[in-house]
């Protein structure tokens, strides 16, 4: 589902990966903040239903990761726009992570999973190691009272992007939770403050990531 600004021709793209799969209205408020400021949004359905990664295969996780890259390399060569960023949360930023060796030029992530349920002999490349060898920088944002991501994950992430040699960032908010930047009606967690600031810190990396 594409989500174009008012006025066009876009200045970039954004592949949105929403945080359950589904292009539901929490994803589509996001893709509309983009809009208004001059980004084409593509928002991927990825899934008729909620899903969270305790309830998908290996065969399902690299098939999303798949339609990622997809996404991104359709919005570069056959669209022609010059500049695409990738974001994702939850669900979605795990994915994201894990196709950060697509073409796109910029990755934001917001409370990624860092590991992903599998156990050994996963063909699936844990997110850490997806991370270490992307192809473009990254943007890692968390809540400091995140009760699904543990703080060594968060920590974990951290040294994974300060050690590289890209332009990776990495934002922890203060007194916050795992849902934080989430408006949907009945959150206890969301913070709009947070959610304002959080949308602003990930378009100023965008531009400065994307040139």
């Amino acid at each position: 589902m594409r989500v174009q600004p008012s006025q066009l021709p876009a200045k970039a793209a954004v592949v949105l990966v929403p945080k359950r799969l589904m292009a539901d209205a929490a994803a589509l408020h996001s893709a509309r903040y983009f809009a208004a400021g001059g980004y084409a949004c593509e928002v991927l359905e990825l899934s008729r239903s909620p899903r969270q990664l305790v309830d998908m295969s290996s065969a399902e996780i690299l098939d999303a990761a798949a339609k990622v890259r997809q996404a991104a390399r359709k919005l570069k060569r056959e669209e022609g726009l010059a500049r695409v960023g990738v974001i994702g949360a939850w669900v979605g930023g795990t994915l994201a992570l894990l196709a950060s060796d697509c073409e796109a030029d910029a990755c934001a992530v917001v409370c990624p999973y860092v590991h992903l349920p599998l156990g050994t002999g996963s063909e699936v490349p844990e997110p850490l190691d997806a991370a270490s060898r992307a192809s473009m920088p990254i943007m890692a944002v968390f809540g400091e009272l995140d009760a699904e991501v543990p703080l060594e994950d968060v920590r974990a992430l951290e040294r994974v992007l300060s050690d590289s040699q890209r332009e990776d960032q990495t934002y922890t908010y203060p007194g916050v939770g795992h849902a934080f930047f989430d408006n949907e009606t009945g959150n206890r967690e969301y913070r709009e403050a947070a959610e304002r600031d959080l949308w602003q810190r990930i378009v100023r990396f965008f531009e400065s990531s994307m040139g």
